[in-house]
């Protein structure tokens, strides 16, 4: 008989974790566009024979694939984990080694940082696709409200969603990562998608304001997920930064920053995403800020906040300021 295990949820915590595990690593691999697109062959992928089918079964037990003669496709189910793959990429990419060690760094045995490291180029495409596929509805419906041609994202990750944004705007774009991985991909992004001549990438620690090159000449700064970076190194560092960046902006510039706002229940929170969101900062250091709190940093910095608006990602705030013209 089949035991069901809706009353034991550590069988379904042991399923996602090894589920997210596994999409992720075949992202990683660069095979999971060609699942969603057309399927797979797994022989054709020349990976390890006996671990290879293993994985497919297991994503067949799962009801995340189907097989199809040789060839696997995936589920409705499959569509959606597709779908919303950056959270998977962000997590078991991004933070799947510090987490696996999470007993060291409790220990004071190893320090995040110079022992333990998060793979920055996975949390950056992770950011993006989590950013693109949960924000865009607001991200929208605020860009149609200003004027801009030109676009700076910062911690553009692989790319995807600065090509995005300059598609549906017609604007120019630069995107800044520390990441040489990320910057490579993004390159190599830009030119398959035929706008090497609208958009650049450059290489550059952004969290050294006067080290970015061409802040100047944009009318519009994204930066998704990365101000609490900035944060980590306390509040004054964050608004000295913030007025770094508006005095190299030019007159009626604006910035837009999405940051996740701490839960708001500090005892069995029913919110999705954002207690796991704060907790992987928490390996940093880093402190988390209301979309209000954000709003008094801008302004002390010289900025005039525009909106402040909740987005569909749990927990989310997007926040858009600007210079004023005088």
């Amino acid at each position: 008989m089949t035991q069901h295990t809706t009353d034991r949820p550590v069988f379904e915590i042991m399923r996602a974790y090894t589920t997210c595990a596994v999409l992720s690593a075949l992202e990683k691999l660069g095979v999971l566009d060609q699942l969603a697109e057309h399927g797979i062959v797994p022989a054709e992928l020349g990976h390890e024979e006996f671990l290879s089918a293993a994985t497919w079964r297991y994503l067949s037990e799962r009801g995340v694939v189907r097989a199809e003669g040789e060839r696997y496709v995936l589920t409705d189910t499959g569509r959606d984990l597709y779908r919303e793959r950056g959270y998977l990429l962000w997590l078991a990419g991004g933070y799947g080694d510090a987490l696996n060690t999470l007993d060291t760094l409790l220990a004071k045995e190893r320090k995040f940082g110079a022992d333990v490291e998060r793979d920055l180029r996975w949390v950056a495409v992770g950011s993006a696709l989590i950013g693109a596929a949960d924000l865009r509805t607001e991200l929208m419906d605020i860009l149609h409200s200003i004027e801009f041609d030109t676009i700076a994202d910062i911690g553009c990750g692989n790319g995807h969603f600065l090509i995005d944004l300059c598609r549906a705007t017609d604007a120019d774009g630069v995107g800044y990562d520390i990441s040489p991985a990320s910057c490579a991909e993004a390159r190599q992004e830009v030119a398959e998608a035929g706008l090497a001549d609208r958009i650049g990438i450059v290489e550059v620690d952004a969290t050294d304001v006067d080290n970015v090159p061409r802040l100047e000449e944009v009318q519009l700064v994204i930066a998704f997920f990365f101000m609490h970076e900035v944060l980590e190194h306390g509040h004054d560092t964050l608004v000295h930064y913030l007025s770094g960046l508006c005095r190299r902006l030019p007159p009626g510039a604006h910035v837009l920053t999405a940051e996740i706002a701490p839960p708001e229940r500090s005892e069995n929170t029913a919110e999705y995403f954002s207690p796991e969101y704060v907790y992987t900062q928490a390996l940093m250091s880093q402190h988390m800020m209301s979309g209000e709190d954000w709003g008094e940093a801008f302004t002390k910095a010289g900025f005039e906040v525009a909106r402040i608006v909740p987005g569909r990602l749990p927990g989310s705030r997007l926040v858009l300021v600007r210079k004023p013209l005088s």
